[in-house]
C-alpha cells in the first residue's frame, strides 16, 4: 500500500478551449461489434454509436471508455487501439474536435456510414479517418464524398486497413486504386511498430497510425501539407508499414515505388532523428488540381465560405439597367465583394495566394433567373523538392 498522501489528479477540458475555426473537426470510424457492450453513453444513430470528444481524457471521464491494462481478447486489443488513436489525434491536434464512431454490426464501414455521420454532425466534419478491414469499400467512400459535396457538406477521407497478413509487394506494384476524380480519398499504410505498443494493441496494431494522421490534418491549415517537416514531426518510436516492415529496413527503391503509388506512410530524413509523413496524396491522378489533401481542403473551405456569404441573397432581387437590361454596376460590385469576402479572409490567413471574382453584367438574368459568377483562386504552393546547384568557381563576379 502506498504511503498516505494528498493526491492530485489533473483534469482537462474544463476551460472549454476550442479552435478558432471548424477546420479541425474530424471523425474516426471503426467497426466495433465486439466492443459494443463496453460502450457507455455514446449516442445511437442507426447502427452507429457516436461520441463527441474535445480532449483525450474525456474518452474515459465522460464515456467510460478506458484501455485494458492486460488485454486478453480481440475486443480488449481493439479497445486499446481505439484509445491509442484517439490519444494520438489529440497529441497532434490539441484543440481539435473528434467524433468517435463505432459501428455495431458485422459489416465494415461503407460510404453510407460516412454520409450518416456527416448528417448527424450537420455537415461540420472536415476530415474523417476509417479503420477498415479491407479496401473493398474504397469506391463507396468516394461516392459518399461526391454526394456530400453536392449537399454542401464536403470532407476528406483517409482510411487504413489491418495489413499484418499482406506483404510489402502489395504496395510497391501498380496501384489500381488511382482513378481520375478520386480526390477525396487517401490511404495510410504507415504505423508505429514499437513492440511495447504492439503488445497493447495485438494485431490491431497493424492498422495505420490513423489517429496521428487525422490529428495532423486537423492541426494543419487547409493549405498545409501534413509532410511539412518543421510543423509536423510525428515522434513515432519505430516507424513502419502495416505489413510489419520497418521503414529503415525497406530499400530506397521500394520506398520510391510506394510513394509513386500515392500511399501515405511514415519516413525519416537523413540527419534528423524524428519521423514524418512522406506526403499528402489523394487517390486522384497526379495531374489533377486535387491530387493532394491540402488542395481539396482549401477548395472545400473556399466553397463553404462563399456559399455561406451568398446564401442570404438567394432569391433576392437582381437590378438591371432599364436601357440595356444589363446588371447594374452597383449590383455587380456588391455581389463580387460578397462572394470574395471568404476568399479575402483566406488570403489574409495565408491559405490562398490570391483570388479574383468576376460577374459579367451582360448575362441575361431576366430571362434565366441565373447568375453566373467566375472565381479564380491562386493556391499556396508546397515545396516538395529542392534543387540546389553547388560547385566551385574562380571568382564570384
Amino acid at each position: 500500500m502506498a504511503l498516505n498522501d494528498i493526491i492530485f489528479q489533473k483534469q482537462n477540458g474544463g476551460i472549454g478551449r476550442t479552435s478558432a475555426s471548424e477546420d479541425p473537426i474530424s471523425g474516426l470510424m471503426v467497426n466495433g461489434l465486439s466492443i459494443v457492450s463496453y460502450i457507455n453513453k455514446f449516442d445511437t444513430f442507426g447502427n452507429l454509436r457516436i461520441a463527441k470528444i474535445s480532449f483525450y481524457e474525456q474518452l474515459a471521464q465522460t464515456y467510460g471508455f478506458a484501455p485494458k491494462a492486460t488485454p486478453a481478447t480481440d475486443a480488449d486489443y481493439l479497445i486499446n487501439a481505439i484509445d491509442y488513436h484517439v490519444r494520438e489525434f489529440f497529441r497532434m491536434s490539441p484543440t481539435g474536435t473528434l467524433y468517435l464512431v463505432i459501428k455495431d454490426n458485422l459489416a465494415d464501414i461503407i460510404g453510407d456510414d460516412i454520409k450518416a455521420l456527416q448528417n448527424y454532425c450537420e455537415g461540420l466534419i472536415r476530415q474523417v479517418g476509417i479503420l477498415a478491414s479491407t479496401n473493398a469499400n474504397l469506391a463507396s467512400f468516394q461516392t459518399a464524398a461526391t454526394a456530400l459535396e453536392a449537399e454542401h457538406k464536403p470532407l476528406s477521407i483517409v482510411f487504413t486497413t489491418k495489413g499484418s497478413q499482406t506483404g510489402l509487394a502489395t504496395y510497391t506494384t501498380g496501384n489500381t486504386h488511382i482513378v481520375a476524380g478520386r480526390s477525396n480519398v487517401s490511404m495510410l499504410i504507415g504505423c508505429d511498430l514499437d513492440p511495447a505498443l504492439l503488445a497493447r494493441l495485438g494485431t490491431s496494431g497493424y492498422y495505420g497510425c490513423i489517429g496521428t494522421c487525422l490529428g495532423a490534418i486537423s492541426a494543419a491549415s487547409v493549405n498545409e501539407s501534413i509532410a511539412w517537416v518543421q510543423k509536423f514531426p510525428l515522434s513515432l518510436t519505430m516507424p513502419g508499414f502495416i505489413t510489419g516492415d520497418i521503414v529503415k529496413e525497406v530499400s530506397t527503391g521500394d520506398l520510391n515505388l510506394i510513394n509513386d503509388n500515392r500511399y501515405i506512410f511514415v519516413r525519416t530524413h537523413v540527419g534528423d532523428a524524428n519521423n514524418y509523413f512522406n506526403d499528402s496524396f489523394t487517390f486522384d491522378v497526379a495531374t489533377s488540381d486535387y491530387s493532394f489533401i491540402e488542395n481539396v481542403r482549401t477548395m472545400d473551405k473556399a466553397t463553404r465560405g462563399i456559399r455561406a456569404n451568398l446564401l442570404p441573397q438567394l432569391n433576392a432581387p437582381l437590378y438591371v439597367e432599364s436601357a440595356t437590361g444589363q446588371l447594374r454596376a452597383s449590383t455587380v460590385a456588391y455581389l463580387e465583394t460578397l462572394a470574395g469576402r471568404a476568399l479575402e479572409d483566406m488570403e489574409r490567413a495565408g491559405e490562398l495566394s490570391g483570388y479574383r471574382v468576376e460577374i459579367d453584367p451582360a448575362q441575361n438574368v431576366l430571362a434565366t433567373g441565373e447568375l453566373e459568377i467566375q472565381i479564380k483562386n491562386v493556391p499556396v504552393g508546397v515545396m516538395r523538392k529542392v534543387l540546389v546547384k553547388i560547385g566551385y568557381t574562380t571568382k564570384l563576379n
